[in-house]
């Protein structure tokens, strides 16, 4: 009878551990719950750089936000070095492949440069349907400019004897008979007309003409926004990145292992800390800041205000994005420029040529 009793003891033993082990998780009392809060949310004010000194100038601060922000994840940007496809369906001429260049913008045919640095794809396509829209120019705008090696007919229907046909010469000039020679290159036919127009009253009596171009070698149309191209209404292009910078995260100051190390989606302050090495003993983390990338060349200035406890007992941690800049200033520091000078731009010089390029400015908010 015990021989039957110890088997299933243990069967109703293992019965229990298994139910333990699959119970969702219960709140222990000696178990500290860290909150997870995006940088700008409760306990974290967030300034731009210009106004905390980064920049020159000074713009108004920031509030601090009261509630906390929920986590979402980042959405890509294009980064320095970025390389991208441009491809619209109905004009592939204007097809290209291009590179972010060190100062954030690519050259474009046509429309020329764009500044996509920190934008999305879906935002800088939104720009380029709207540039190649404005080069087009409207119906009513558009005059097309008579090109060298294009070829022209003038008739007059009153004095047939005075028609011609000629192609315009490389120097941009017609010649014609009685009017002799004219400026054609760069004008648009009506103007052409014009002014064959008051050369032929010197003979005839109300001279009637029409400046026909049969073969035109160039796109180029004035419009009122300038010069512009015919065939760029209505264009769609979309843009297929075609090799990206791996997001990084840098660690600058009183930290075990200043540099680089690579972002992981929703990887936070202390997780990044404690992979650079995590704080030396010289560091401030009450001082620490973030450096965050903004609109345009500007940054924001994230201030964490953590403990000095941060490490060894969090209360809070924070989300960091991609090519933030955590600087851990040393007890001394006595303003920001000092240690952004002294551990930022002296310490890693690639950063002035990197996706971290918008840290350029310095930084003079007094602790």
């Amino acid at each position: 009878m015990t021989h039957r009793i110890l088997p299933l003891a243990a069967h109703l033993a293992l019965c229990v551990v298994l139910s333990a082990c699959s119970a969702p998780p219960r709140a222990d009392a000696n178990l500290k719950q860290i909150p997870v809060t995006a940088t700008g949310a409760t306990g974290a004010t967030t300034k731009t750089a210009a106004a905390a000194g980064v920049g020159e100038g000074a713009v108004a601060a920031a509030a601090s936000t009261d509630a906390a922000a929920p986590v979402r994840p980042p959405g890509y940007a294009l980064m320095l070095g970025d390389e991208f496809d441009v491809r619209i369906l109905d004009a592939p001429q204007y097809d290209q492949t291009v590179k972010v260049r060190p100062d954030g913008k690519v050259n474009l045919s046509v429309i020329g440069s764009v500044y996509v640095a920190g934008r999305s794809p879906e935002d800088v396509e939104g720009e380029l349907r709207e540039r190649y829209a404005a080069a087009a120019g409207s119906m009513q705008q558009r005059e097309y400019l008579i090109h060298d090696n294009d070829e022209l007919e003038i008739k007059f229907p009153f004095y047939p004897q005075f028609n011609d046909q000629m192609r315009v010469r490389p120097d941009g000039k017609i010649t014609l008979q009685l009017a002799g020679t004219v400026q054609a290159q760069g004008l648009s036919p009506e103007e052409v007309e014009r002014e064959l127009r008051r050369r032929y009253a010197h003979y005839l009596k109300d001279p009637e003409l029409s400046v026909i171009v049969r073969t035109a070698t160039s796109q180029t149309v004035r419009t009122a926004n300038g010069m512009g191209r015919g065939g760029l209404a209505g264009l769609q292009p979309t843009i297929s990145v075609r090799s990206f910078q791996v997001p990084q995260v840098y660690f600058a100051g009183e930290v075990g292992r200043p540099g680089l190390i690579p972002y992981t989606p929703g990887m936070t302050l202390l997780q990044a800390l404690s992979e650079a090495g995590g704080n030396l003993p010289s560091g401030d983390v009450t001082k620490l800041v973030i450096l965050r990338k903004s609109a345009g060349q500007t940054a924001d200035l994230v201030r964490p205000h953590l403990s000095k406890t941060f490490r060894e007992a969090p209360t809070e941690d924070v989300v960091l994005q991609p090519y933030d800049v955590v600087v851990l200033p040393p007890t001394h520091a006595q303003n920001v420029a000092e240690w952004l000078d002294r551990y930022v731009y002296k310490l890693f010089a690639p950063l002035k040529n990197s996706s971290f390029s918008y840290v350029y400015s310095r930084a003079t908010t007094v602790y």
